[in-house]
C-alpha cells in the first residue's frame, strides 16, 4: 500500500488500463493493436494534410485569378499568399510621390520597381556625391 501512495493518479490509471487491455486481448494481440493504432494515426495525419480547401478559400482564389482545381488547401493558401504579396509590391510601387519620381528621373535614376524610400535614398546619395 505504501508503494501506491508514491504513484500519481494518472500513472495509476494508465497501469489499470494496460492491465485491462492485457487481460481482454492477451499478450499476443497487443502488437497488432499497436500496429493498427499507428496506421490509424498515420492515415489521420495524411488526411488532415491533404484536406480539401474550404469553399471560401476557393472563392478567394478565383477572385485573385487562381485556378483551384486539383490543389490541396495548403497549396492554395501558398498560391494566394504569393499573389497577395505580388499585388502588395505593385501597390507600393504606384504610391510613390510624383515629385520624387520627377526628381529621380531628372537625376537619371532608374525608378522601375523601387519604393519611394529607395528612391529618396538614391536621390540623397546622388546629390551628396555631386
Amino acid at each position: 500500500m505504501g508503494v501506491i501512495l508514491f504513484i500519481d493518479t494518472q500513472t495509476l490509471i494508465l497501469i489499470i488500463i494496460a492491465f485491462v487491455v492485457l487481460i481482454i486481448w492477451g499478450p499476443s494481440k497487443i502488437p497488432q493493436l499497436a500496429r493498427s493504432f499507428g496506421q490509424a494515426v498515420r492515415e489521420f495525419k495524411r488526411g488532415s494534410q491533404e484536406s480539401e480547401p474550404e469553399p471560401e478559400l476557393i472563392e478567394i482564389a478565383k477572385k485573385l485569378g487562381i485556378d483551384p482545381t486539383g490543389k490541396s488547401r495548403d497549396e492554395l493558401l501558398t498560391e494566394i499568399n504569393n499573389r497577395l504579396t505580388q499585388q502588395k509590391k505593385v501597390e507600393t510601387r504606384t504610391t510613390v510621390d510624383p515629385k520624387v519620381l520627377e526628381i529621380a528621373e531628372r537625376l537619371g535614376i532608374d525608378t522601375r520597381g523601387k519604393s519611394e524610400e529607395e528612391l529618396v535614398k538614391e536621390i540623397n546619395w546622388r546629390l551628396s556625391n555631386k
